[in-house]
């Protein structure tokens, strides 16, 4: 079915999102009132998105004792995040987690115009959870006495737990994984429990610490690490000469929140969360299938659920990790549901600057196309600078702009065949 040349095949696409979330997202937006970031390539909102404008990769070398014996590995590291009593002793993605969330916390003024603790809820993503601590943990062997502490703080839902003693938040406190697509999965979850009245604030993202030489060695053994003479050259997405990601750390958190909740606050709503899909692709435990059929169907869902024409994108954030594959099948599965428009769409990946964080790169990447919607620009593709000519998108090699961007489409898949995308659209005037 077509209208005007573009595809509306997202119209006919089977149903990701059941009818009743779509009918209570109309009836109660859910909004976007509050984001934060830290990464390498920035520690806050601001700092991350000039530093996606500039198209900078921050990569160097890693230190020896991050990387397997004799082998140098490229990676995006974060400055070490302010500590607090709570987090000193956590891994360090908790301690990554608490930064980006209070962050979003705070430019929610959650603070002066506060909500009860019961009606907030924590929904936290990862991917690997808190691998260094297990790693410290194990370093000894088993006949070295654990650490007490070691019961809580190993634990996947240590992100989410702090969350909720950090802030005043008595709702569900949940951790969720789902591989390079958890931070997508924990803001859909979260906007979700918004919809069906569970809570009316969310605390939504995804925290990731992966810069040890236990995870650098098993993506090294899985072929998915790039290499390149320069480090900050190393991720090349949908570059014809790409062969591998580069491996970041970091977090983004979002305050989702529905709108009735956030104009009874006065809170400055910064985006809607319009649509969102998740599915798994059930084909491979790494690549994606090829064809790009099964992420075609979850973008198409998504962008169903928000009622956005795939002509009236005025932004694609794209997964693009600079792996050979899995490029050409994203640039295969954007074709499939965009159709025409997805040689006018601009679209861009934005993993060359903020390395692969795993499971917070969607959450980041949520950031991102929260800024390009309300500033008005485009971040470029870092270190594309020949296309492969297999990918026919409208992929910016720079940033542009300014220019209005009223939707925005997020893009995200990992491991065992999770698959995500989310759609933003502009505050409603």
């Amino acid at each position: 079915m077509r209208a005007n040349g573009d595809a509306l095949l997202y119209l006919s696409a089977p149903r990701v999102n059941p009818p009743l979330l779509q009918k209570l997202l109309r009836e109660n937006p859910v909004v976007v009132t509050g984001q934060g970031a830290f990464c390498g390539a920035g520690a806050s909102v601001d700092e991350l998105w000039q530093a996606v404008l500039r198209g900078e990769s921050p990569a160097d070398w890693l230190p020896p004792e991050l990387a397997p014996t004799g082998m140098k590995v490229a990676g995006c590291r974060a400055r070490n995040p302010p500590l607090t009593r709570l987090t000193r002793k956590l891994d360090r993605s908790a301690q990554l987690a608490h930064a980006a969330a209070l962050e979003a916390w705070n430019s929610a003024r959650l603070d002066t115009t506060p909500v009860a603790a019961e009606r907030i809820g924590i929904f936290a993503g990862t991917s690997r959870g808190a691998v260094g601590k297990l790693v410290e943990a194990c370093a000894g062997g088993f006949q070295s006495p654990a650490r007490p502490s070691d019961a809580a703080h190993c634990s996947l839902a240590n992100i989410s737990g702090m969350l909720s003693l950090a802030f005043p938040a008595h709702g569900p406190a949940l951790t969720v994984s789902a591989t390079c697509a958890s931070g997508a999965a924990a803001l859909a979850l979260a906007a979700q429990q918004i919809l069906l009245g569970a809570v009316d604030v969310a605390i939504a993202g995804a925290a990731e610490a992966p810069l040890n030489a236990l995870v650098t060695a098993q993506l090294q053994a899985a072929g998915i690490l790039g290499h390149d003479a320069d480090p900050q050259f190393t991720c090349k997405p949908f570059d014809a000469a790409r062969n591998g990601i580069v491996l970041g750390e970091g977090a983004g958190f979002l305050v989702l929140e529905s709108q009735a909740s956030a104009q009874r606050r006065g809170a400055n709503i910064l985006a809607r969360l319009a649509g969102w899909a998740l599915a798994a692709e059930g084909e491979e435990r790494v690549g994606m299938d090829r064809t790009g059929a099964s992420l075609s169907h979850v973008i198409t869902g998504a962008l169903a659920m928000a009622s956005v024409a795939p002509a009236q994108l005025g932004y694609v954030n794209a997964h693009g990790t600079g792996t050979g594959l899995n490029d050409l099948a994203e640039a295969n599965a954007l074709g499939l549901a965009l159709g025409k428009a997805a040689v006018r769409v601009p679209c861009s990946s934005t993993k060359a600057v903020t390395g692969h964080c795993l499971g917070a790169s969607a959450a980041l990447e949520a950031v991102i196309s929260i800024q390009a919607i309300r500033e008005g620009r485009l971040p470029g593709t870092a270190n594309c600078d020949s296309m492969d000519p297999g990918v026919k998108l409208n992929l910016l090699r720079a940033s542009s702009g300014p220019g209005e961007v009223r939707s925005a489409l997020s893009v995200s898949a990992g491991f065992w065949g999770n698959q995500a995308a989310l759609v933003f659209q502009a505050a409603s005037r």
